[in-house]
């Protein structure tokens, strides 16, 4: 069997596919379709029921970026309580027979055991590319709540997620600043890559100086969130972290940077954000050295998953402009 990092993305997302049946087959619901919907680091599949129900299930991603069991309950935990504390809309977990919201198995040619998570569909439109001012505005007032929330959570002791306390937060290998990467890491670059690190990493000292942690998204950007009726929802909690509202912010205005029209949608998530809770930036450009790090992290990412090494070159490219424009290097 031809090993699964040199498939095609089809030849993956077959191979995903049968994973994927494999784990309903744990659940008690009548499958009548199984279709692919969309790949970023975990791959998600709608499923849809005899009695016409659409479902999404989630796969997660193997390998050193992968999420451990522990992490994908915590996250669940943290979808409950907003559910039950809050008037937000979120996605409901289906729960298997064993009574697990998690399935975890492995198939052939699949590599690792992937856990997967059955989720009940939340209706809206998701903002992609045509995001608008009135849609980031509502996921202002939704990051607003989260972090209201976040403040409150006092998780059961089994709570286990990373902590944002670091330029690279998660349990992967950090390889970004190592190198010439087969000459995608010029001299030049590294420079400017370290002098990221060092300012982003100055700008989460100075917030463990400065206030208390709490739980944030940590993934919020507009294809993780649904809108319907001038209300966002969010999903997709898996890269859930203990960390600052700053942090979450500088995530959600990372993907708005390279359009032309990104301060005018940052003013609109600002402005609803402001609607529910003071604005959590202390100084100027504290979320511009925050931004400069999460494009770090999404640099390492590429050069560490083999599925996503092809984009490398340009990924490392537009980080290095972007890390100039926001530190004015």
């Amino acid at each position: 069997m031809k090993p699964f990092d040199g498939l095609t993305e089809g030849g993956r997302t077959r191979r995903l596919r049968r994973l994927a049946l494999a784990a309903l087959e744990q659940y008690d619901l009548e499958v009548a379709s199984v279709r692919f919907f969309a790949r970023h680091s975990n791959s998600l599949f709608v499923v849809k029921t005899d009695g016409g129900e659409r479902l999404i299930l989630r796969v997660g991603v193997n390998g050193p970026a992968g999420h451990p069991r522990t992490q994908v309950e915590s996250e669940l935990m943290w979808i409950e309580a907003l559910s039950r504390d809050t008037d937000l809309v979120v996605p409901e977990p289906i729960k298997n027979r064993a009574g697990s919201s998690v399935t975890s198995l492995a198939v052939d040619g699949v590599p690792d055991e992937r856990n997967v998570v059955v989720f009940r569909w939340i209706d809206g439109r998701i903002s992609d590319e045509s995001v608008s001012a009135a849609a980031m505005r509502s996921i202002g007032v939704l990051a607003a709540k989260l972090h209201r929330h976040g403040a409150t959570f006092r998780p059961a002791p089994s709570f286990s997620v990373l902590t944002y306390d670091r330029v690279f937060p998660y349990d992967e290998p950090v390889v970004l600043l190592d190198g010439d990467h087969d000459g995608l890491m010029p001299p030049t670059r590294q420079a400017v890559f370290r002098e990221a690190h060092d300012q982003a990493m100055a700008a989460i000292n100075q917030l463990r100086r400065a206030e208390p942690m709490r739980i944030i998204h940590g993934d919020l950007h507009r294809w993780n969130v649904k809108i319907k009726g001038g209300v966002a929802a969010p999903f997709d909690f898996e890269d859930l972290l203990w960390g600052w509202p700053v942090q979450d912010i500088a995530i959600t205005w990372y993907y708005q940077w390279s359009r032309n029209d990104f301060r005018s949608l940052n003013d609109a998530f600002r402005d609803g954000y402001e609607t529910v809770v003071q604005w959590p930036e202390r100084y100027p450009g504290e979320i511009d050295r925050l931004i400069a790090g999460r494009t770090l992290v999404i640099g390492n990412y590429v050069l560490i998953q083999p599925e996503w090494r092809f984009a490398a070159g340009e990924t490392l490219d537009r980080g290095e402009r972007r890390i100039r424009d926001l530190l004015r290097l």
